[in-house]
């Protein structure tokens, strides 16, 4: 009769619940080098989501902006690149942070533009004015523009939301913006006022390059 000793059954125990523990790594996604969800995917390039929308965040704020400044007219920009012509653009959404006044109503822009050279507000994509609000801070809020007709046949995009309300100079007195510092993409861009240039975002302050949280989604023509 074979004997195993306490050993022998304490070293297999320990080998199965390491293959479980791998097993399970694996599962998550832990095991690839790109390990968040495919809701939240956003290295180094535009994803699709669904097939249709294009981000460059992960979905986790690790900060919140805002213009900072007592006029109006702040602006933070993030430059898209669609993956297929021709595209309409559908929606945009805007990650409103949970400090300030979260509900404070914003305005939508979308215009021309480069990765490059930023936002191109003189080639205004929309039809009309759009403006927008958060029920609450810390939510995506969603924007439907496919009343605006606007057909994306080349080239890049620019979505923004600019403040309709002066936010103060710490940004308490209106809505803040989420922002993402993981991997950033170098296609956040800011206006500190309506009479203000673009800047590079990596350009504003001593902490570096990050993603503004917006999102636009693009459908086939």
């Amino acid at each position: 009769m074979r004997r195993y000793s306490m050993r022998n059954f304490a070293g297999k125990g320990i080998q199965t619940g390491m293959v479980i523990i791998v097993l399970l790594w694996i599962s998550s996604g832990c095991g690839s080098s790109n390990h968040k969800s495919a809701e939240n995917i956003g290295q180094g390039s535009a994803v699709m989501t669904k097939g249709k929308e294009i981000f460059y965040d992960d979905g986790l704020p690790e900060a919140q902006h805002s213009p900072w400044v007592s006029q109006t007219g702040g602006q933070l920009a993030v430059v898209f690149t669609p993956t297929f012509y021709p595209a309409v653009l559908a929606k945009v959404r805007f990650l409103v942070g949970i400090n300030g006044i979260p509900t404070t109503e914003f305005r939508v822009r979308v215009c021309g533009g480069t990765v490059s050279d930023g936002p191109d507000e003189s080639h205004d994509l929309l039809i009309s004015e759009v403006r927008a609000a958060a029920e609450y801070g810390n939510k995506w809020v969603e924007v439907d523009l496919s009343d605006q007709n606007i057909l994306l046949t080349s080239g890049d995009f620019c979505v923004s939301m600019e403040w309709l309300t002066p936010p103060g100079d710490h940004g308490m007195d209106a809505q803040f913006i989420g922002v993402d510092y993981s991997n950033p993409d170098g296609r956040s861009w800011w206006k500190t006022d309506s009479l203000s240039t673009w800047e590079r975002i990596e350009e504003i302050a001593n902490v570096g390059d990050r993603d503004v949280m917006i999102r636009a989604t693009i459908e086939k023509k």
